[in-house]
């Protein structure tokens, strides 16, 4: 929920006088908006295994940027971890994602990314399906 908070417009250095009742951002809302727990830079994921765990889906819903790209690492991290043989696919088809960070979410630049943090990093069998656009 968005919240407004009215100033008067005449307590701002610059500001030309506005009518009655204006209403302006204030400097925390500005920054709540931009803080990476605001709700347009969130994702919403859904796991899907199958019972025997030969197969693990992340299906991703959300605007990935920069600051949420280390929570998918994680995410492949684990998935790999309930089972070292699983094959893992990262489905973004329904996200959207930042232009500059098209290449880093290609398969080879998460597996980069992972390898010194998995065990085994050859057995992991990752396919990355990218966000349209």
């Amino acid at each position: 929920m968005k919240t407004h908070t009215m100033l008067p417009v005449s307590g701002i250095p610059g500001a030309a006088e506005a009518p009655s009742g204006a209403w302006h951002e204030t400097p925390r809302e500005r920054s709540m908006a931009a803080h990476p727990s605001a709700a347009h830079l969130k994702l919403k994921i859904l796991v899907i295994t199958d019972a025997h765990l030969d197969s693990v889906r992340i299906r991703v819903h959300g605007c990935v940027s920069p600051v949420n790209m280390h929570g998918l690492d994680l995410l492949v991290r684990r998935a790999s971890a309930l089972s070292p043989t699983a094959n893992v696919v990262l489905d973004l088809s329904e996200a959207q994602a930042w232009e500059s960070l098209r290449t880093e979410l290609q398969g080879p630049s998460i597996l980069a990314r992972l390898e010194p943090t998995l065990a085994a990093p050859a057995r992991l069998r990752l396919r990355v399906i990218l966000p349209p656009g």
